[in-house]
């Protein structure tokens, strides 16, 4: 088929043709990558949640939110699968993206692989919970970026304006998510430092 489209003559029902072809393959990256920002957005949520259960846990000494943060766990390592499988495709797909969509996709699996291990010294109780909110603030930020970065390169212009209200949306939510956990923190451990405040 290849040898047959480069002998064909051109011909304007080749170029209408060719045209939808990209018009096509266009909307399809587009849906992709919607489905990307979507499991991205499912993935914070549910970060921020497991946050502010860990920081409960931590500040309780280990009395109150147990059960809690074993079930956000699982739905956050549920949700961290979606997005190892939705990379998958993006990789897969030739008009994907830039170096800086990459390089951020490839901090975030850092991060996520980094979690087994911050889970067992929460649940340890080896960690200060300051330090595990902070820890999940990072992983969370990152994952921010990187949907302003697939919002960054969304061919649609309407797409991307949707995709950038999302992640502005998200980050204010991430800043009250913060707020959140800390005020957790205090309440759960009885004590409000100044460096909390």
């Amino acid at each position: 088929a290849t040898f047959l489209a480069a002998t064909m003559p051109i011909s304007v029902s080749r170029i209408v043709l060719a045209a939808k072809q990209h018009e096509i393959d266009e909307l399809r990256h587009l849906a992709e990558r919607a489905e990307l920002a979507a499991v991205i957005g499912h993935l914070i949520h549910c970060l921020q949640h497991e946050r502010g259960a860990s920081s409960i846990y931590l500040a309780s000494g280990g009395q109150r939110f147990a059960d809690t943060r074993r079930t956000l766990i699982s739905e956050s390592e549920a949700l961290a699968r979606e997005l190892d499988a939705r990379f998958e495709t993006q990789l897969s797909s030739p008009a994907f993206g830039n170096a800086r969509l990459y390089s951020l996709m490839a901090w975030v699996l850092l991060g996520l692989e980094e979690l087994p291990a911050l889970r067992e010294q929460i649940g340890a109780q080896k960690l200060r919970a300051a330090d595990a909110i902070l820890a999940f603030s990072r992983l969370i930020a990152g994952l921010s970026s990187l949907i302003f970065e697939v919002a960054d390169a969304a061919i649609d212009p309407d797409i991307s304006r949707a995709l950038v209200a999302l992640f502005n949306f998200i980050q204010g939510k991430e800043y009250a998510g913060q707020e959140r956990a800390i005020g957790a923190l205090c309440f759960a451990s009885g004590r409000c430092e100044g460096a909390h405040q």
